[in-house]
């Protein structure tokens, strides 16, 4: 079975290798969700942790070695998720399960933001969940009127901002503002509506834009004041 898009596809066939704390996370959401998970570790205390927690079917054993990994039977699978700590041992999980069924989309997890551009012919997405745990982090700092959004490519950060009564960008023209290049105004969240150029960006109002790292903050004291 191949799997179409993770948010459109129902009662998904999910295989996640690791049940540290963040494939036992993984596997609890997609349980929440109504997903089917296979959970495979090594480590005969960590599967045991699992199999007492969660609902889903728990594998103890290595899922580097095929025979293990069959046993979750990947070629009904939609996608398998290699979340272990080493990165290394994630993408040579895709590399299995890829040559178990070539059509089963993979995820792999990276040890650090120096993978976050690895390309690997058997590897689909990346997650960094330290990233994203940092970003958690950030919106709790900021409070509301600035929130990080989870990640859609190494090099942009896409920000929901509420505008300043203050702010430069408060009731001007979103062609007259004047924002650094390789950021923009992409949506207003508040109205529901995509920006034109001639569009006012009303204080109060939140707003999506998306900026490469060198220039988010420049695009949100703009809008921030």
């Amino acid at each position: 079975m191949t799997a179409a898009s993770s948010t459109q596809a129902k009662d998904l066939h999910v295989i996640i290798a690791g049940a540290g704390r963040v494939g036992h996370r993984t596997a609890r959401v997609l349980e929440d969700y109504g997903h089917d998970a296979y959970l495979i570790d090594p480590d005969p205390e960590a599967a045991a942790g699992a199999k007492e927690m969660l609902r889903s079917t728990v594998i103890e054993g290595d899922a580097t070695n095929q025979s293990v990994l069959a046993q979750a039977d990947p070629e009904r699978a939609d996608i398998l998720a290699a979340l272990t700590g080493k990165g290394s041992t994630n993408f040579a999980i895709c590399a299995a399960a890829k040559h178990l069924a070539d059509e089963i989309r993979t995820v792999a997890r990276i040890d650090g933001p120096n993978g976050l551009n690895t390309e690997e012919e058997f590897v689909d997405r990346i997650v960094y969940p330290e990233r994203a745990g940092a970003k958690a982090a950030v919106n709790q700092i900021l409070g509301d009127d600035v929130r990080a959004l989870e990640d859609v490519a190494a090099d942009l950060d896409v920000l929901e901002i509420r505008v300043g009564p203050e702010a430069p960008a408060a009731g001007e023209r979103l062609d007259a503002i004047g924002f650094p290049g390789r950021s923009h105004v992409v949506f207003d969240i508040t109205n529901g509506e995509v920006p034109q150029p001639d569009t006012r960006l009303q204080s109060g109002h939140r707003y999506l834009v998306a900026a490469q790292p060198g220039v988010v903050d420049t695009a949100k004291r703009l809008l921030t004041g």
